[in-house]
Formats: C-alpha cells, structure tokens, sequence
C-alpha cells in the first residue's frame, strides 16, 4: 500500500459520490488524523466510515468508494483461479469417458439407446456450464468484488443463474440416464414398476425444482440485480429455497444410487466382480458426497461480502460433481470396451472354454406356453448351453455362476424372470 499527499488524497475524494466524500471528511476527530487516505486508521473509525456509507450511499455508490480508495492506495485485487484446472481436467476426462462409452456399444450392438442419448445430452449440459464460467472469467469472475464495474457484475450473477440452471438440467439428465440403463439391464421380480416409478418421480421433481429455481426472483431479472439497492422486485429467502432444492435433490441422487442393490444382490458373483461393483457404488457415494459439500459452501457463502471470489468454489465442486456423475456411468462400457479389445488381440484369455455360462432365459411352457418377448439388449434363459470358446461382451451380457442343478436343466421356475446384466457392473 502506498502513502498518498495531501493533494492527492483531496483529488481522490473529489472523485467520489458526495454521500461518501461527506463520510470521509465528517468522521469523529478528522481534524487531528493523517490526511493521508491510505494511512492505517484505527478500527473504530474505518467501522464508523463503512457504516455512514452504508447508510447514506447506494451499493453502487459504496462500491464506486471502495474501488476509487483501494486502487489509489495499490491495492491490487486478488483473483481465485484455483477452480479452473480442476473443473477443466475432469470436464476432458467425462468427454473421453462418453466417447469411449459410445465406442464399446457401436462396437459390440451396433445400438445406440435411451441411456446413451440422456447421458450424451447430460455432457453437452457439462460443456455449456464450463463455457459459462470461462467466458465469466473475461469480465471479472473469480476477482474480488470491490474491483468490478456494475456491468461487470450483472453480467457475472446472470451468468452464474444460467449456470445454475444448465446444472440442475445436467444433472437431471444424468439421474435419468442411469436410471434408464437400470430400465434395460433389470427385469427381475417387480424392477420395472420400481424403476419407472423411478424416473416419472425423477422427471416430476427435477422439473418442479428447476421451476423453483428459475422463478425465485420476480421480474426475473432482479436475480442478478438485486444486488443494486437502487433496483426493485421480490426473490424467495435463499436460504429457505437453497435447503429445500438440494436436500430434495440429493435425496433423488441417493434413491437413484441405492436402487439397483436389492437386484444386484441376487446375483451370484466371483470376488472379482463384486470389487468392481463396489468400486463404482463407492465413486456414486463421492458424488453425493460432492453435492453436500457444495450445498455447505452455499449455506455458508449466502452472505458473502466478496461472492465472485466465494462461489467461484462452489462451482468447482458443483462440476466434479456432474463430470464424476458421467465417468461413473461410463465405467462398465470402458470396461467391455477394453476386454473385447484384449480379447481380440489375444493379449486376454477367455475367461471359459468349452462349457461357458452365457445363458438366455424364455418363458417356460409352463406358463400358458406364451413366448415373452426381450429387447435385444437384455438376456433369455434357457437350459441350452453354449459351447463358445471366445465370446465379444456387450453391456448385455450375463456371466451368472451355475449350479449344479442349472447344469442339468433343472433351473427353477421361479427364477426364469431373471435378466440381470452382471457384466454392466463388474
């Protein structure tokens, strides 16, 4: 910081709103302080100088006042960029993870299903909310509030309110991906029911949220305004309307993360398969772990005096939670991918030869001699046993472990529903 003369210390109060250069030279015993502005000044009068333009100036007028003060003192603004590698590095790594995800089921099925469209549609929300937050970054997102114009700020808060609902989109779109790759890969016992009621309680909440979100300030506009004192219009209590959108939706990330468990535990698994299903579920929990830490960074930064610095953080968290969201979703198609690329190139042995466990299951003659149908990305039973000793998996395939008794053809009514895709989890 450096130290102004007299004359320089005047020309800057001339420069400032009357309501603040009337604060500044009224202040209690200015008479015997430094007419140096930017000389250390004790704490009760800097509390006395903020409080009388508080209460006399505009927020434009206050800021103006602090601008003019600081810069002409040195001061330089401080700029947050941490956020910008991370949020970058994990944006790449989720386009490469759909890329290769839409590589492995272009390669084994020739098919490309809901899904893949809900997840691909999700990334292209990832994207736009990455391009929000780098075009922020030319008009002052990440400096310190003090430092930027007026335009300057209703650009960056109406920047930061279509990102806020590009993410709440995204991560929609994500949460019914998954959802409907449970829809395919499960039709045992009462899943479908549970997974469409699912996603129709996904679809009608997700929306209700977004509405709540996009129409908690009237006029619209006074969301990124309201900042202005001088502006006039009416926004729901932020911290009301913050709790209520995301407890509602993590309790959606976690419903949709815990659905598929009681099917998943019907499945008889190697050790091997039941580490890989453990190590997606765990990369799902850091999501919702994502989420909470970026709905207590919210909570606490509210009222922040310097927001474009503050939630700059929020945002990073806000994307590793959606870019992490997509990499889980892309694991199990990574993961065939890269084993028929092994399996073709001979470096990996098939897992069986001769007498493998690739099983389709049909409707039984017992049961009215009805042939149900399958889409072709879900698995018939039968009690034939294939006889191949090299197999390409898709996401579709079933590598369940057989009794003895299933060996034989004895497999139980009961559990001819089974459709299971175990390999999309290991």
């Amino acid at each position: 910081m450096v130290s102004l003369t007299v004359e320089e210390s005047l020309a800057v109060l001339q420069t400032l709103p009357k309501c603040a250069m009337n604060c500044m030279v009224g202040v209690p015993g200015a008479g015997q302080r430094s007419m140096d502005l930017c000389a250390p000044q004790p704490q009760e009068t800097q509390d006395w100088v903020m409080g009388c333009i508080k209460k006399n100036c505009t927020t434009p007028e206050a800021l103006f006042t602090q601008n003019a003060t600081l810069r002409a003192c040195g001061v330089v603004p401080n700029v947050e960029r941490s956020w910008l590698p991370v949020m970058t590095t994990f944006l790449i790594i989720a386009f490469v993870a759909v890329v290769l995800r839409v590589a492995n089921r272009l390669y084994t099925t020739k098919t490309y299903w809901w899904d893949d469209v809900f997840l691909s549609l999700s990334l292209a929300g990832s994207l736009a909310y990455a391009s929000l937050h780098y075009e922020a970054i030319n008009h002052g997102y990440g400096r310190d509030f003090w430092s930027l114009s007026p335009d300057e700020i209703n650009y960056i808060i109406a920047g930061a309110y279509a990102g806020m609902l590009v993410f709440h989109a995204a991560r929609m779109l994500l949460r019914h991906s998954q959802i409907l790759f449970y829809l395919r890969i499960f039709v045992v016992g009462n899943s479908k029911p549970v997974i469409k009621g699912t996603m129709i309680a996904n679809a009608i909440i997700s929306v209700s949220i977004g509405l709540v979100l996009a129409l908690q300030c009237i006029p619209v506009r006074f969301f990124w305004m309201r900042w202005d004192s001088t502006q006039e219009g009416k926004c729901l209590n932020n911290a009301h309307a913050l709790w209520i959108t995301s407890v509602l939706a993590m309790l959606l990330d976690a419903w949709t993360l815990l659905l598929p468990l009681p099917y998943v535990a019907r499945l008889q698994l190697s050790l091997k398969k039941r580490v890989g299903i453990s190590i997606m579920l765990a990369t799902g929990l850091s999501i919702l772990a994502f989420s909470i830490i970026k709905f207590w960074l919210g909570i606490t930064t509210l009222d922040a005096t310097n927001p474009t610095a503050t939630f700059a953080q929020v945002s990073m968290w806000a994307s590793l939670e959606i870019n992490i969201g997509i990499i889980c979703a892309c694991l199990p198609g990574i993961r065939l991918l890269f084993s028929n690329l092994l399996r073709r190139s001979g470096w990996l042995i098939p897992s069986s030869i001769g007498r493998t466990q690739h099983i389709s299951l049909s409707e039984s003659p017992e049961r009215g001699g009805k042939k149900k149908s399958f889409p072709e990305s879900q698995i018939r039973i039968t009690t034939t046993i294939q006889t191949k000793a090299t197999h390409t998996c898709t996401d579709s395939d079933s590598h369940l472990p057989l009794h003895s008794a299933s060996m034989m053809g004895a497999i139980h009514p009961a559990r001819q529903e089974l459709g299971v895709v175990a390999n999309a989890w290991a």
